[in-house]
């Protein structure tokens, strides 16, 4: 019986603060209205739209350009390796700019950052523009 008791008074302890808890979360909702001008409030959320070709051939160029170099830098055969890295790179390029927002080419092209979503789009063009391309052969060890 005392136990039952014990029980019910720390259950009871440890609900206030998981009902003020949900109530700080709740307070912070606020609806938007719209201002005395009679347009409507902006959205939380920004919607970026899509590049114009201009910019998406910008990219492609820089793009490619930088992703040949960054592979030339470990490469053994540089002038063989060259155009076999400037196909692939602009394989991924264009992949990249077929659907690729403001946003991601303003930080490529001005900034020189990688975004995110740039880096995702990076490995599925890549799996896209290699999958069925032959890699180069490895050394042929131990008569194998």
């Amino acid at each position: 019986m005392k136990h039952s008791k014990v029980i019910h008074k720390l259950l009871g302890l440890l609900t206030i603060p998981v009902i003020l808890v949900s109530l700080a979360a709740c307070s912070g909702d606020k609806t938007e209205t719209a201002p005395a001008g009679g347009k409507p409030a902006k959205p939380n959320h920004v919607d970026y739209g899509e590049a114009s070709e201009s910019v998406k051939q910008k990219f492609t160029s820089a793009f490619a350009k930088n992703c040949v170099s960054r592979e030339l830098k470990n490469s053994v055969n540089k002038d063989i390796d060259e155009k076999r890295f400037t196909e692939s790179c602009n394989c991924i390029a264009s992949h990249i700019a077929e659907d690729l927002s403001d946003v991601d080419a303003e930080k490529y092209l001005q900034e020189h950052e990688d975004t995110q979503t740039l880096e995702i789009k990076f490995d599925a063009a890549a799996y896209f523009c290699l999958q069925n391309k032959p890699q180069p052969k490895g050394p042929h060890l131990f008569g194998k």
